[in-house]
Parts: C-alpha cells; sequence; structure tokens
C-alpha cells in the first residue's frame, strides 16, 4: 500500500485552542468538517502553557541582559511580551504532519505518535509545548507546536527566538541557504522509514498542503477549475484559427486614393483603307496600380505589422500557455524568495544598526557620567588640599603633576582638559596675569 507524507510549516494558521478542541457551540457550528462524535479519539500528546515555557527558557538571558543595560528604557520586562508585541520574530512555530490523504480510509494515526516519540530528542533546540494528533477530521494528522531557540547571540539576549538559526545548531550538516527544507526532508525520511517497516511504501505526490476536508474540497475544486479553463482556452485557440484562415475583406482602390495606371494602344478596328488596316488609339490597363507616395508607406508598415502579428499568433497557437505558466510561477517563487532574503538581510542590518546606535547614545552618556565624575574629583582634591595646605602655588603645581602624569597613559585625558580650563579661568580673575 502506498501513502503519500506531507509535514508542513504554519506559523500564521495556529490556533492553540482549535487544536485542543476547546470550542464554544457557536465554534462547533463553524467547524462543520469537524466529527465532534470522534473527538475523545484524539490523542493529546504534550499540552504546556507557553509564557511558562518563555519564563523556563529564556529568564536567565533575560536577567543577564538586563543587568548589563545602564539605562531603564532599554530593559526588557518580559521576553513573551518583547516578541508577541514585535513584527520581526513570530512567537511560536507549527509544523503538522499528515500520512495518506482524504482518500486512504485505512490509514492509522499510529505512524504520527511514533514518530513524534523522539522528536523533541531529535530536536532540542525545538521546544515543544504542544502537540496533539486529530484523528476526528479526515485525515489522520499531527499538529506540533514549538519555540526555535537559539543561542550564542552577541547583541541582545544570549539565547533567542529563530527557527532557521535554532535547526542549524542542532545540525550542522544541514544545508545554509535552505535549512528548513534539509531538516523537513530528514524529518519525513524518518516517517518513510515507519512505513516501510509496516510494509508500506511513500507515495510521491508533491506536497500535500491540504490538513482537512475543507481544504481537501477548495483543491479539489481548483484543479476542476484548471480544467474548465484549459478547456475553454482550446476553444478560443481553435476559434482564433478559424478568423486566421478566412479571406479578408477587399480593400477599394477608392479607399486608399489608388488607381490603376493605364497606357494608349492601336487596336485594330477590322477595317481596311486602299488595303491598309485601320487602328484607333485605346486606353488599356498596364497592370500596375498607382498610389499616392503617402499611402504607399502607411500600406507598407500595415503589412510590416501584419507579419508580426501572424509570427506572434503562430507561437501564440503554438505555445502550451498552462505550463508555460507554471513555469513563470517558479521563476517568480525564485525571485520572490531572492527578494525577501534580501528584506530579511536589510532588516537584519538596519536591527544592527539601531542596536550599535543604541549603544553609541549609551556610551556617550557613560562618557559624560565619567567627565563629571572627574571633574567633581579634580575640585574633591584640590578644595581638601587647599583646606590641609593653604599654600595655593603648592597646590597648583601638584595637579598639574597630576595632570601630566596621567597624560603620559592616557592621550589628551579629561583631567588635563579641567586643569587647562582652570588656569584659564585664573588667568582671567587675574586680568591675565598669572601668579
Amino acid at each position: 500500500m502506498q501513502y503519500s507524507v506531507s509535514l508542513k510549516k504554519a506559523t500564521n494558521m495556529t490556533n492553540i485552542k482549535h487544536n485542543n478542541r476547546e470550542f464554544t457551540d457557536k465554534q462547533k457550528e463553524q467547524n462543520s468538517h469537524i466529527n465532534f462524535d470522534r473527538s475523545d479519539e484524539n490523542i493529546y500528546l504534550v499540552q504546556d502553557d507557553l509564557k511558562e515555557l518563555y519564563e523556563r527558557e529564556f529568564s536567565e538571558s533575560l536577567q543577564k541582559y538586563n543587568d548589563k543595560q545602564k539605562r531603564n528604557d532599554r530593559k526588557i520586562d518580559s521576553y513573551y511580551d518583547h516578541i508577541k508585541n514585535g513584527k520581526k520574530t513570530a512567537l511560536q512555530q507549527e509544523i503538522i504532519v499528515q500520512v495518506g490523504d482524504k482518500d486512504d480510509t485505512e490509514i492509522d494515526s499510529g505512524f504520527l505518535e511514533k514518530w513524534f516519540e523522539n522528536f523533541q530528542e531529535r530536536n532540542p533546540n525545538l521546544k515543544v509545548y504542544n502537540a496533539v494528533i486529530h484523528n476526528d477530521e479526515a485525515t489522520p494528522h499531527l499538529h506540533v507546536n514549538f519555540v526555535p531557540v537559539a543561542s550564542g547571540y552577541k547583541r541582545g539576549l544570549e539565547k533567542q527566538v529563530s527557527f532557521d538559526r535554532a535547526i542549524k545548531q542542532q545540525d550542522e550538516t544541514l544545508d545554509k541557504q535552505r535549512p528548513f527544507e534539509d531538516w523537513r526532508d530528514k524529518e519525513v525520511a524518518i516517517l518513510e522509514e515507519l512505513l516501510l517497516e509496516r510494509g508500506h511504501e511513500r507515495k510521491l505526490v508533491g506536497t500535500n498542503d491540504f490538513k482537512d476536508v475543507n481544504e481537501y474540497k477548495i483543491k479539489k475544486d481548483l484543479e476542476r477549475e484548471i480544467k474548465t479553463l484549459e478547456k475553454d482556452l482550446s476553444q478560443k485557440k481553435n476559434e482564433l484559427v478559424n478568423l486566421t484562415n478566412e479571406k479578408p475583406k477587399k480593400i477599394s482602390l477608392k479607399s486608399i486614393n489608388a488607381k490603376y495606371e493605364m497606357k494608349t494602344i492601336d487596336k485594330p478596328t477590322g477595317k481596311k483603307l486602299l488595303g491598309v488596316p485601320l487602328t484607333e488609339k485605346k486606353e488599356v490597363k498596364t497592370g500596375n496600380i498607382v498610389l499616392p507616395e503617402e499611402e504607399f508607406l502607411k500600406l507598407r508598415k500595415s503589412a510590416q505589422q501584419n507579419q508580426q502579428l501572424k509570427a506572434q499568433m503562430e507561437k501564440y497557437l503554438t505555445t502550451d500557455l498552462a505550463k508555460e505558466n507554471r513555469e513563470l510561477r517558479k521563476k517568480n517563487e525564485v525571485v520572490k524568495n531572492k527578494y525577501n532574503d534580501l528584506v530579511e538581510r536589510f532588516n537584519s542590518n538596519v536591527r544592527d544598526y539601531n542596536e550599535l546606535l543604541e549603544e553609541n547614545i549609551s556610551l556617550k552618556a557613560q562618557v559624560q557620567t565619567l567627565k563629571q565624575e572627574i571633574k567633581s574629583i579634580y575640585h574633591t582634591v584640590r578644595d581638601t588640599l587647599k583646606r590641609s595646605i593653604g599654600d595655593s602655588k603648592a597646590i597648583k603645581n601638584f595637579m598639574s603633576v597630576i595632570a601630566r602624569k596621567v597624560s603620559e597613559d592616557v592621550p589628551k585625558p579629561e583631567i588635563s582638559r579641567i586643569e587647562y580650563k582652570e588656569q584659564m579661568m585664573e588667568r582671567k580673575r587675574n586680568g591675565g596675569m598669572s601668579r
């Protein structure tokens, strides 16, 4: 027996209440594709609280991050809320795993349960908080919800949420450009092994993106619509062929200001005079047509356009538009992926820039604080010496010596700037004369 296998990621479709069948009566009516008489056959493998998982995984890293911050506005109260309220990272991820489709009525959910047994062991960086097998829909399928945790970050928290980085850190053999696709193929291979163990094979049918009867119906409807459109397209092509085979309407010479070229000939009359055949002058067509140069240029242009149109029409009539459309979609998908990659890189650079900017502002504030501290220390030492020694000149010399000593180790030290400023102020007070 052959069964199809699918594993897809669905971050934007996550609904834990839906997965755990926590419905109101009204919501049950809205989910008519679910057979609630069979909901007690669903298998709940993991049911944990997402907030508590965030607390367990990130509290230590969050505390270390906050301890390093000098400004309170840079501290993060809750990493869960920080990710939830942001737009750059998904709070969690969900994958949907399915063996078989709507037509495979004999399939059981044992494959899925067996596959999930060692999922956490295989994927230590994907922290599962909810996992359930649905047996009350058209085909048994498994929802796995998890938080991908990556580590080793230099900016921000040391541990952060990142799917690609999390799976690449737990498996260094993954393709660096397409880590998810590579990871998915490995997980699907495990399902294939389970199928083989039970005497089944995998049926290759491409990506199976429907997970319940509603999506199955939508897919079938689309397939029927595509067939109808292709049939209509074929009919339109035939109509076009018939049109091209029709004889074009005749163009009158008058409409293009043209006329026949004439010549004068001597035509025998059939009579004779003194034995000599008589002739008469008569205008006859030469077989040529005379028309103004402007009209000739118009006709030539029309003929050229006609040839181009004919070539395009022949190409159109011999082209498989459906196939060409699929190829264009593939190319568009490649371009879109490259664009998304560039956008992600740009956003990453913007994030790095903003973090550096914030660090720069923080460092400037720290520098300003240190300058104030040095100035305060300078004045405190000077005033203390004044009270203890009383000799202004000796104090000045002492402070100058300190400034010189510091200058030997530190280029352009703050204390030298303060010393110079104090000297200038004293000279000003003494009318420009230094004591």
